[in-house]
């Protein structure tokens, strides 16, 4: 249909709208999807500008295009970056029997394959859009075409005839998707301000997310968000129901797969034709697509890959936060000088970017305003500025998340699960080195024992301690907030679900799960706020599903010459006796010269921990005390003493100015 064009439907009254791309307003950034589904016999108490008004708030995720329907008790809506087939493809897609309309954020990579199949089945096509294949997908299989698909997505599908609704997510977590249940309407949308924006909702914080967050730095606990009554649809998980009541289940799970027997080299041929035919199909788009290099091995194995298939110079572009413009660019240990090297072999066009302490400090308000959560890593910034850049080239880019959840590339993190089997171990052990063991974990840990999976988990990966959150926190807000341990409860839970495995095969698989859809949240925030795609093809699910195919052992191990194997993780990463990513840098190998491919990991630099301990000391300090949000959550002594913490803790006051600075502007 053409813009502003309204259609009735034989079946009922339905209203189709769609709309050129600058009404909507500009100021807020987020992603594209929207639906509010009323229980039967109720009417929607918003009004067509309220319901736009919340669409609109994620337009830099849709600027070339955007649309609604209204049929009965359901409304959808949708705002588009078109990346393929931009004439046609435009949103909500409704059947051609006008029975299912659907509303979706993401990439088919296989649809010419599905396209072939369904054609095959009798279905006919009128565009080369992947939405049409999704579409007649479901019509033809169902919710199990979720099993067909390859890529990224978030959608929402309703049976305008039942009233019957799903919503469903990539395996990966790639695309966001929230949904909250507001008087008689289930509402669900690719962010979370387009919910905030519902004038029946009422926006709290969720404390114990927030703890959690403080602890983790994750702006997610499982299902739930840094808002009360907003939740998130979990990664692989598909939501079906009527109404406003559903049901939750998940369809693809790491959990049961095992190591398969095979020689190095066998897994090493398998994963590198596997990451090839994901980079291949990533490669698909209507518009120019670049890439993200880090100067590391993931990205410069994606890039080799894609210098290898592209049939033109890709371009390519570094960032990182500097004190002056000259600083890190220079250095040859720097992510600029590896990046700069890989670009100059493969003929790929290179710029890098660069971001002083201002510029950081004035995008990092802007995007918490534009997210409205806390920034959930210090690279959100980085990222932002490097996708702006390529935006004025390209409408995709590539870059190297995965990698290190799939192929165990946190060192000290993978290997840690081996220094709480052996604490198990070491209580009843009377070998030579068990007191030397003892001695070394508590040089890493403080002591020798743990409590719990979730104890020792959190003290490996979390940032601060519950003890010191206790008294950060006003008592009547710790009560709740530590909602009875239930953070420990949820990562107790995610190690109990897998039994007899050895600890840092349960740590690898818990990595993956909250790691990855942290870090692919930022990404897919980062980017879509410049309105630029982001594809990683370490996440492709047949490449995940390899890497937890090949043997542990493939992935990280230490150094057969390390005359002390049962020293702790941090010990043995210091002296450089924990090979990570094994199997992956075997591969980089075949696309770069083996001083990247066996490059310790890196990410877009920056000096924050400087600049929030010296330059940005009494800024940081007034964030914190001038806070009213914060001021109400934490102890006053409290902030004053964080404001002030060695420079050995400066990282503490990272996640409490992002509450402060995120309460002030959602809750202020």
């Amino acid at each position: 249909m053409n813009d502003a064009t309204q259609s009735t439907a034989a079946s009922g009254c339905l209203l189709l709208k769609r709309e050129p791309s600058d009404v909507a307003d500009d100021r807020h950034r987020m992603c594209g999807i929207l639906g509010i589904i009323n229980r039967s016999g109720t009417a929607c108490q918003l009004s067509e500008k309220q319901f736009l008004g919340m669409r609109d708030t994620m337009v830099s995720r849709g600027p070339d295009d955007a649309g609604w329907i209204h049929r009965r008790n359901v409304r959808l809506g949708h705002r588009r970056l078109a990346i393929r087939d931009s004439s046609n493809g435009q949103q909500p897609w409704l059947s051609d029997d006008d029975r299912f309309a659907l509303v979706y954020n993401g990439e088919i990579y296989n649809d010419v394959e599905l396209k072939e199949e369904l054609a095959r089945s009798g279905y006919t096509f009128r565009t080369s859009c992947d939405t049409e294949v999704l579409m007649k997908a479901w019509q033809h299989w169902g919710p199990r075409c979720v099993h067909r698909l390859r890529g990224m997505f978030a959608f929402g599908v309703v049976d305008l005839q039942t009233n019957r609704f799903w919503l469903v997510r990539d395996r990966c977590g790639i695309k966001p998707l929230f949904f909250a249940r507001i008087d008689n309407s289930f509402v669900f949308a690719s962010s979370i301000p387009a919910i905030t924006r519902h004038p029946r909702y009422t926006a709290r914080p969720n404390l114990i997310a927030m703890r959690h967050y403080l602890s983790t730095l994750r702006l997610t606990m499982d299902d739930q968000t840094m808002f009360e009554n907003i939740y998130s649809v979990r990664p692989a998980e598909i939501i079906y129901g009527s109404d406003i009541d559903f049901t939750r289940e998940l369809y693809w799970n790491l959990d049961s797969i095992q190591s398969e027997p095979q020689s190095y080299h066998e897994a090493v041929e398998k994963i590198d034709d596997q990451m090839q035919q994901s980079v291949k199909l990533r490669l698909r788009s209507d518009v120019p697509v670049g890439m993200m290099l880090s100067g590391g091995v993931d990205s410069n194995t994606i890039a080799g890959m894609i210098a290898d298939k592209a049939s033109q110079p890709m371009l390519g572009q570094c960032g990182g936060g500097i004190d002056s413009v000259d600083q890190n660019q220079s250095d040859r240990q720097s992510d600029f000088h590896f990046a700069r090297e890989c670009a100059g072999r493969l003929n790929f066009e290179y710029k890098a970017i660069t971001v002083n302490g201002n510029e950081y400090r004035n995008t990092w308000q802007r995007l918490i305003n534009e997210y409205q959560t806390p920034l959930a890593t210090p690279s959100d910034v980085i990222i932002n500025h490097v996708a702006t850049s390529l935006k004025k080239q390209v409408g995709v880019v590539l870059g190297g998340e995965g990698a290190d959840e799939a192929f165990c590339g946190y060192t000290i993190p993978h290997w840690s699960g081996t220094d709480f089997d052996r604490s198990m171990a070491l209580a009843s052990s009377t070998s030579e080195h068990s007191d030397l063991a003892r001695e070394s974990l508590k040089r890493q840990y403080g002591r020798d024992l743990f409590f719990s999976a979730s104890d020792h988990y959190l003290l490996t990966n979390g940032l601060i301690p519950r003890g010191s959150l206790a008294s950060i926190f006003r008592d009547e807000i710790w009560t709740q907030a530590d909602g009875q341990r239930a953070v420990e409860r949820y990562y107790d839970g995610l190690f109990d679900r897998q039994p007899d495995r050895p600890m840092a095969e349960k740590y690898k698989r818990v990595l993956f799960r909250v790691n990855l859809e942290s870090l692919l949240g930022r990404l897919d925030s980062a980017t879509m706020s410049a309105s630029l795609e982001a594809r990683v093809p370490f996440t492709d699910h047949r490449v995940v599903e390899l890497a937890f195919q090949t043997p542990h052992e493939f992935k990280i191990d230490v150094r057969p010459e390390e005359k002390k194997p049962w020293l702790s993780s941090q010990e043995l990463a210091s002296r450089g006796s924990l090979r990570s990513k094994r199997v992956l840098r075997s591969v980089a190998a075949r696309w770069m010269p083996n001083e990247i491919a066996q490059r310790p990991k890196q990410s877009f630099p920056t000096p924050l921990p400087k600049w929030i301990n010296n330059d940005w000391k009494s800024w940081s300090a007034d964030k914190l005390k001038k806070s009213d949000f914060a001021n109400s959550i934490f102890r006053q002594d409290s902030l004053d003493a964080v404001a002030s913490l060695p420079s050995h803790l400066s990282m503490w006051k990272w996640p409490l100015v992002n509450i402060a600075m995120w309460g002030d502007a959602v809750f202020g």
